[in-house]
């Protein structure tokens, strides 16, 4: 099964285009031929993308329809450039429920598409935190600078996990079209029972025409997540796959330690994530 239809928070740049994640996504659907929704946040929030901050106040609302519309111009002209399908929606949200509001969109969508700069910090934490654990959709997060469709080479971090079952099923449509599948597993964090380590993966995906090479990582001293990013840029990789693991708060999910880990430091390539 495909992608038929993918959500992005779409913001633009200082030059008038949008932003990676928003350009990522376009480019998705083009392949996909799936209908691309684009996400405005209109007023009375600061967008944590990568493109510049639509910080608003209600003393602002005359610049507030101004950047919305900028911002609808931009994305219609680069998905009519890429000829698919596109529908802009403008949503007034207040700075609590920018993440719920995103994630009710994925929740009907077949892919979330975000696009991040730097570490993911304040705002920009929690927006992600609520779409990954809020629309039980995979988000792609893409770095800046990222505006193709990343399946050249894949990088599955597998765990066995039900979060990591997750991601590779979001990420099919994806895994289908990758040139090389490399299934990593970091062997000396967590134990594993016979029939789910990496190399079952690795049959389970040729079973579904995807050829895919398994390789096991030590961590060491290191990071889980270190390990990952490092196995991802050793291979060349142009998309991580991964679970978006969560430990319970008195505030609710929060990132697990791997995932964590992987989103403290600037992305090298955009991250898939599903929980």
């Amino acid at each position: 099964m495909g992608l038929r239809d993918i959500v992005a928070l779409t913001t633009v740049r200082p030059d008038g285009t949008v932003d990676s994640g928003t350009a990522l996504a376009i480019s998705l659907a083009e392949r996909h031929d799936a209908l691309l929704t684009a996400l405005i946040y209109e007023a009375g929030a600061s967008s944590p993308t990568e493109a510049a901050p639509l910080s608003i106040t209600q003393a602002d609302s005359h610049t507030a329809g101004h950047e919305a519309e900028f911002a609808s111009a931009a994305v219609r002209a680069a998905a009519g450039r890429a000829g698919i399908r596109h529908e802009v929606v403008l949503e007034r949200i207040s700075p609590f429920n920018g993440g719920e509001t995103f994630a009710s969109y994925a929740r009907v969508r077949d892919l979330a598409v975000l696009g991040v700069s730097g570490v993911l910090q304040g705002e920009a934490r929690l927006l992600a935190q609520t779409l990954l654990f809020g629309s039980g959709r995979p988000v792609i997060l893409v770095p800046q600078g990222t505006s193709s469709v990343p399946s050249r080479r894949i990088l599955i971090a597998w765990d066995a996990t039900p979060g990591s079952v997750h991601a590779v099923v979001g990420a099919m449509p994806l895994l289908r079209e990758a040139a090389e599948i490399v299934v990593v597993t970091v062997v000396d964090d967590k134990p594993f029972h016979q029939g789910q380590s990496g190399v079952e993966l690795c049959r389970h995906l040729e079973r579904h025409g995807n050829e895919a090479v398994f390789e096991a990582v030590e961590r060491k001293e290191r990071p889980v997540g270190n390990a990952l990013l490092q196995a991802a840029d050793r291979h060349s990789a142009d998309l991580l796959v991964m679970g978006g693991y969560a430990h319970s708060s008195l505030r609710g999910l929060i990132f697990g330690s791997a995932t964590r880990e992987v989103l403290e430091t600037p992305l090298p390539l955009p991250v898939l994530l599903a929980h």
